[in-house]
């Protein structure tokens, strides 16, 4: 199965896979911001539910772009970073040499969520985004052993 998710579409989808792991949510992403108070029904309801499923014992990993130093996108993920870890998620960041622009979630090793989406604002409320969750056996299998050995890599 594959479902296209455009825009706002990505919201709930991500939210219910998020919710519904039960093991493992490995995460590869360009930039992600967080956004303390935010209301409910927005990119901040991903930040909660991942945070809850971490706390809850699901391993969660996220691999963040890394900028150099002073840049905006540093701050951001550097930001988020920190947050993420007091709340049990393991948080690594790509090279600086090369830059990190996926945007990759999978969930138990089996369903996968590849796109356009960097998790902001922006993303799903503002900029034209497509992003697909494909629960088809061969994706996944395909997209693990990418995502173990980016994490390995990882600084």
């Amino acid at each position: 199965m594959i479902k296209v998710l455009f825009g706002e579409e990505l919201l709930p989808a991500l939210v219910q896979q998020i919710e519904n792991a039960e093991q493992s949510i490995w995460v590869a992403m360009f930039e992600w911001s967080w956004y303390p108070g935010q209301r409910t029904g927005t990119a901040q309801d991903i930040n909660r539910a991942l945070c809850i499923s971490a706390k809850g014992g699901t391993d969660v990993r996220v691999m963040l772009h890394n900028e150099s130093m002073g840049r905006t996108l540093h701050r951001i993920n550097r930001s988020t970073a920190g947050h993420l870890k007091q709340n049990k998620v393991m948080v690594k960041f790509g090279n600086t040499r090369r830059p990190l622009h996926a945007k990759v979630w999978i969930f138990d090793r089996s369903r996968v969520i590849i796109g356009s989406h960097n998790i902001s604002v922006r993303a799903v409320r503002t900029n034209i985004e497509v992003s697909a969750l494909c629960d088809v056996r061969d994706v996944a299998e395909r997209i693990v052993p990418w995502f173990e050995e980016l994490w390995a890599k990882g600084m």
